[in-house]
């Protein structure tokens, strides 16, 4: 099941064990580029926000159970936009072969600027 853990890290819902948020990465190492997927999660537009409704939490019959129901637009936080959003005959996520997913990539550090005007 590559593709849907692709699309969890792709999405910024998943997590690289033992990573540190804004540690420099080596060649080939994979990086955490996870965002919160809350209330503070930004969303296009038009689509409704973030909605977590806690189902069950606590002691049942059967011991400790606790389950979540969550509804979150498709367009929002980090995600892998699918052409067919904006192309009609475009691909699927899951019609995007993962090696079109891999690539090089340049680091440009503005931290220093973003912590003067974070703007």
């Amino acid at each position: 099941m590559i593709r849907p853990a692709l699309t969890a890290l792709l999405a910024g819902i998943s997590v690289v064990p033992g990573a540190v948020p804004g540690a420099v990465a080596q060649v080939g190492e994979p990086v955490d580029l996870t965002h919160p997927f809350d209330a503070s999660t930004l969303y296009w537009p038009t689509a409704e926000p973030f909605a977590l409704e806690v189902v069950s939490e606590g002691e049942t019959e059967s011991g400790w159970y606790a389950a979540n129901a969550f509804c979150a637009a498709e367009h929002g936080g980090t995600h892998l936009d699918a052409p067919i959003h904006f192309s009609a005959g475009g691909r699927t996520a899951a019609e995007i072969p993962l090696e079109d997913l891999i690539g090089e990539t340049i680091v440009v550090d503005v931290s220093t600027a973003a912590s003067a005007d974070p703007d």
